[in-house]
């Protein structure tokens, strides 16, 4: 319980009155009162339930957490599907029914606790005569019988009982209720010590037998990697079997779901047969090599311990060593009933049991008679039934991994499906994007090459109209200009110191443009706009030395206007220009090209790339 949750009022009744019982803290944050509040916890709030598992020998919660072993018994488990009711033990339904049940401090279990405590002392007193008068007799007929080599009862000590210690008659302390876990971990110790052989833990098998089934994959099923190792070899000697560490509901649950045999061991301390048993029957190779072909689960406890105990009234055992079978049978089958197992119902099969073999003053309990019964009675009867079931549940497995298989294979169809119908898509809007993008680029190349061709238009109809100016005009005499054109012509001109630079320009331009001009056509039929002004895509440099002829900025073309040499905001006279370069001043037209691709239309474009192809 969560020490911060409050308890309601009815709660804490429960709670005082317990602890007005039991000498406790009422305090649910001390010690005390949390052991009593997961007391009542456990008993459903009944506060008789609870005083009969502390003074009736039921399980209390131990204030000491420092051994595992000492702490209360825990609560029953449900999962008991496929259990055959004769099997469990009978407690567990009265646990269940007590937690179930209401109703206040019942007085019998007052007056029986008051009366414990008032007759403690005064029995405890009267039992020491009694206790020394015995362990004076077990000491003379202990020595007397070893006088006479007679074999007494291996319970008989030679020591006397001390009626003070823990558990004694005046001790007042009560014996610690150990976990069925710990209760099976210590039986299994006493084997151990009586045999002098090592365990093979069932446990540890089936962590190994997990780990493996991890390594083998997720098609390995519980009952393929259940066994560790084979059966020993004949020969091997003396070995004790792999015990399960657990409950006994534990084990009938693992008999269960593997589909395997249990094989109940129940013995005491106290019986003059155990030692003989453990040595002679549960160490005997032929007994083992037959528990391990047959893949039983062994599962074994001390009558003195609360489980086994338990376990001992629900198999109604009546001598000691006592051994039960236990396995999946038929469920439409009545007890006792005999059932064929090759042709047996395999629908809801239910553990159920099989056989007790205990010893008889004319039928001991021997390794002979243990081996006898297991290839007689036990896998006769068991194993073929449990076969088939393991059968059915591999083809169940196997039809379920063929399932998955099939539903695998359908989501990778359907994953592919899927990457095919998008790759599909995808080619297709990339064929979408890649027929926009031509589109835009031919339309993008058909504005551009319309701009040129009304460029070169209006370049053509400049330069007939210029020709005709400069025909008409006179030629100036301070400067002469010669310039060597693209095609090797040399052509000369006059012009005055007057005349801006930007006049040679237009001049060479139309000498230029006219080889051109005449293959286009005269261009008359186009209208310049009124303020046109032609840009000039070359520029004029004198030989020797190299100087650039400047030209006003606004009349240079974009890609020529960036050179710092001819850049000049207003217009430069030919006399400044020509100033120092003599009479005859002679000149290269230099970006030649460029001046051709900024200045041809597309029909022009066409017969330059006819004349690179024929060249």
């Amino acid at each position: 319980m969560d020490p911060s949750r409050p308890l309601s009022p009815q709660q804490h009744a429960a709670l005082e009155q317990l602890s007005a019982i039991t000498a406790r803290s009422a305090d649910p944050a001390s010690p005390e009162g949390r052991t009593s509040v997961e007391l009542l916890e456990r008993s459903g709030w009944n506060v008789e339930t609870a005083i009969s598992r502390i003074f009736d020998g039921g399980p209390a919660a131990s204030t000491s957490t420092s051994s595992p072993a000492r702490h209360a018994y825990p609560p029953a488990h449900d999962d008991n599907t496929g259990v055959d009711a004769n099997l469990l033990p009978s407690a567990s339904a009265t646990r269940r029914r007590s937690a179930n049940t209401t109703g206040g401090l019942g007085t019998g279990a007052v007056g029986l606790y008051y009366l414990r405590q008032t007759l403690a002392v005064p029995i405890s007193i009267l039992s020491i005569p009694a206790s020394i008068l015995y362990n004076l007799g077990a000491i003379l007929l202990g020595l007397i019988a070893r006088l006479l080599r007679l074999r007494g009862p291996s319970t008989v000590s030679l020591r006397p009982r001390n009626p003070f210690a823990p558990g004694g008659a005046l001790g007042g302390g009560s014996r610690t209720i150990l976990s069925p876990a710990a209760a099976a971990e210590q039986w299994v110790r006493s084997v151990e010590e009586v045999t002098g052989l090592p365990r093979r833990d069932e446990r540890a098998s089936a962590h190994g037998a997990s780990s493996s089934a991890a390594h083998a994959g997720p098609s390995s099923s519980g009952l393929s990697a259940r066994r560790t190792s084979a059966p020993a070899p004949p020969g091997t000697g003396k070995r004790l079997p792999r015990f399960h560490i657990g409950s006994y509901e534990s084990a009938l649950r693992v008999a269960r779901d593997e589909l395997r045999i249990l094989m109940v061991v129940l013995t005491s301390e106290e019986n003059e047969r155990d030692e003989r048993f453990k040595r002679e029957v549960l160490c005997d190779e032929e007994v083992n090599r037959a528990i391990e072909e047959g893949d039983v689960l062994v599962w074994g406890g001390d009558v003195s311990e609360r489980d086994a105990y338990q376990a001992g009234q629900t198999l109604a055992y009546v001598a000691l060593p006592f051994i039960a079978f236990i396995a999946s049978q038929p469920s439409t089958v009545p007890p006792g009933a005999s059932v064929n197992p090759a042709t047996a119902s395999t629908a809801s099969p239910r553990l159920r049991l099989l056989s007790r073999l205990e010893p008889a003053p004319s039928a001991p309990l021997t390794a002979a008679s243990l081996h006898a019964h297991l290839q007689t009675a036990v896998f006769p009867r068991a194993r073929p039934y449990l076969a088939r079931l393991a059968q059915q549940q591999q083809q169940r497995e196997a039809d379920r991994a063929a399932r998955d298989e099939a539903e695998r294979r359908v989501a990778e169809n359907a994953r592919r499906d899927e990457e095919r119908v998008l790759a599909v898509r995808r080619r297709a809007q990339e064929q979408e994007r890649a027929e926009a993008a031509r589109r835009e680029k031919e339309a993008r190349e058909e504005r551009e090459r319309r701009e040129r061709e009304r460029v070169a238009a209006r370049a053509r109809a400049w330069r007939v109209r210029r020709r005709d100016e400069l025909a008409r005009s006179k030629e100036g005499e301070d400067v002469r200009v010669a310039v060597r054109l693209g095609n090797g012509k040399r052509v000369v001109r006059g012009f005055g110191a007057a005349e801006g630079t930007e006049a040679v320009y237009a001049w060479v331009e139309c000498e230029l443009g006219q080889e051109d001009d005449a293959r286009c056509g005269s261009g008359g039929e186009v209208d310049l706009p009124e303020g046109y002004e032609q840009h000039f895509h070359f520029r004029l440099a004198t030989t020797f030395p190299r100087q650039v002829i400047p030209l006003p900025s606004h009349l240079a073309s974009p890609s020529t206007a960036d050179v710092a040499a001819t850049a000049s905001s207003s217009s430069v006279t030919v006399g400044k220009a020509f100033e120092g370069l003599g009479k005859l001043v002679n000149l290269v037209v230099d970006g030649l090209e460029e001046r051709r691709r900024m200045s041809m239309s597309s029909r022009e474009e066409e017969d330059s790339e006819e004349e690179e192809e024929e060249d």
